[in-house]
């Protein structure tokens, strides 16, 4: 073969191989509109519209419009969530049968579309940006506007992607599907959302319609959902623990909250900035029968762990954070059947109590019904009774080498039938005509312990971020009382951190210079052999 006619062959077969390329990256394209996709490494798959927002717009009973007010010239520290907002909502406009649709508005200096995204309530972001090797304070839109029938709602500013699927769908699911009610208990020291779980007001009250009631003096209204018992400090009645009772008999859900013994401060208040005396004494709810009618026993004790975490002690006048043994840091047993747990890898609970089974749970094994453990203490943990005062010096040897030792579970789910407290054995009804059995099976959640969601150690949280664990940990027995999950998965679904651990400076050091020289060298030494081997290659061409 002539040098002419190898070189004419060489030439049709690269137009030929640069035209299958150039027709593939085409086709690619015109697929790429019509079929969404995404490869997502992340953990929590951060970057992929979840199954239940999939599946909530994909039900939606009517038209649902977006619009996403997005400044053209957004600065380089908002151009990529700016893409993240627009590969989600077109995730959400994907996975919906054509009643979900969005549009992009750039107000720019359009004085009508900047009054549109004020009735919207979309809020610009002001943001330092370097120009001109100075920086200089910016404003720009990056906020959404929903709008179902006559209903508007808005997320004013989108200033990063965590958590900005958990805002969309919530909202979503507020404007078009009822919301659930859930009571909180009053009456005999509990905390509720106006005092004690505060921090959970807002979020509660984006998915359910929440209120209060004192069973010992009304009725738990038939169109409560989920009952919920704040850690009581006096003891509710024969009347209230009925009314509680008749709610599970009729299937309502419930999460008890019960301190087995208290905590409390002479002087009321309490908190990081003020120093209160601590005493610890029995706790007196006058739920121990009812409980034990259903299969639980919170004991009249503190759970104290050897493994302690940091919490607000006054140390020589001083109000600081310190290791102390009523400081349980548990981890949470895994359990993928159970969403209470999603997303919680452990949390604190401060001055908790044991719960034991007891009655029809003894054995742990329900015949028709399935039980959780939430959480436990470490095996170096023991339990302490008895009254005394909070001393950062004091001594708990004495109780530790006396007080059984651990682990002690700190909590229970359950899911099934409850047979009633007060309905004799062999009845089909209670005396006053309330039915001896669950109409149908129950979600009852209890923990002996309410500070682990109280103010006070949430809070906690601007310090040792540990400490939220604990809201989201209520919130989601919740939503699991009430079998209304969908969002959970939602509320946990974050970018984490995955540090390397590194044993030794020697591997430190090890790894540093991989990266410095290691990679590079790799490149090169690939790039070396290809060329070698393509050399031979011609060399050993015949002509």
């Amino acid at each position: 073969m002539s040098n002419d006619n190898q070189k004419r062959t060489y030439a049709s077969n690269a137009v030929l191989y640069a035209v299958f390329v150039i027709g593939a990256v085409v086709l690619l394209n015109l697929i790429g509109t019509r079929v969404f996709g995404r490869v997502d490494l992340t953990e929590n798959r951060i970057y992929t519209l979840s199954q239940p927002s999939k599946d909530l717009v994909k039900n939606l009973p009517d038209y649902l419009s977006v619009k996403a007010f997005i400044s053209a010239d957004l600065p380089p520290e908002l151009k990529a969530v700016s893409r993240y907002v627009r590969d989600l909502i077109d995730e959400y406009k994907t996975s919906s049968r054509g009643k979900f649709r969005w549009e992009a508005i750039d107000p720019g200096g359009d004085k009508k579309l900047e009054e549109e995204a004020t009735r919207c309530k979309v809020q610009k972001l002001q943001i330092q940006v370097l120009r001109s090797q100075k920086f200089e304070l910016g404003s720009y839109y990056l906020g959404l506007c929903l709008e179902y029938g006559e209903k508007v709602e808005s997320i004013p500013q989108v200033a990063r992607p965590e958590g900005l699927e958990y805002q969309i769908t919530s909202l979503i699911k507020q404007m078009t599907q009822k919301k659930r009610k859930v009571a909180f208990a009053t009456g005999h020291g509990e905390a509720e959302t106006a005092q004690g779980f505060q921090s959970l007001k807002d979020d509660l009250g984006h998915e359910f319609e929440i209120t209060t009631v004192n069973p010992s003096s009304a009725e738990i209204g038939a169109d409560v959902d989920a009952l919920v018992i704040g850690g009581p400090k006096q003891a509710i009645d024969e009347k209230g623990q009925k009314e509680i009772d008749k709610f599970l008999m009729r299937g309502g859900g419930a999460v008890m909250l019960i301190d087995g013994m208290a905590m409390t401060s002479p002087g009321g208040g309490g908190g990081m900035e003020q120093m209160q005396i601590k005493m610890g004494q029995a706790n007196e709810t006058g739920l121990g029968p009812l409980l034990a009618a259903y299969g639980f026993k919170v004991g009249q004790d503190f759970v104290f762990d050897a493994q302690a975490m940091p919490g607000p002690v006054d140390v020589g006048g001083r109000r600081m954070l310190a290791n102390a043994p009523m400081f349980l840091g548990a981890e949470m047993d895994e359990r993928k059947d159970l969403s209470i747990v999603q997303g919680i890898k452990g949390a604190v609970f401060p001055y908790a109590s044991s719960v034991e089974l007891t009655g029809p749970l003894q054995s742990g094994r329900p015949e028709k019904g399935k039980l959780w453990r939430l959480a436990a203490s470490s095996k170096g943990s023991w339990k302490h009774t008895g009254f005394f005062i909070l001393n950062p010096k004091m001594d708990f040897s004495e109780s530790r080498d006396k007080g059984a030792k651990g682990p002690f579970a700190l909590g229970y789910a359950y899911e099934g039938p409850l047979k009633s407290a007060f309905a004799p054995a062999a009845a089909v009804s209670s005396p006053d005509g309330s039915p001896s059995e669950s109409k149908k099976p129950v979600r009852l959640v209890v923990i002996g312990d309410s500070d682990f969601a109280n103010d006070e150690y949430v809070q906690l949280a601007r310090f040792l971020p540990f400490y939220q664990a604990g809201a989201q940990l209520l919130f989601n027995a919740i939503s699991w009382t009430i079998e209304d999950e969908a969002l959970t998965p939602l509320r946990a679904k974050t970018l984490s951190p995955r540090p390397i651990t590194i044993s030794s400076d020697t591997k430190a050091m090890a790894l540093q210079w991989a990266n410095i020289v290691g990679l590079p060298m790799a490149f090169c030494l690939f790039g070396l052999v290809r060329w070698r081997i393509r050399r031979t290659n011609r060399l050993g061409q015949k002509l």
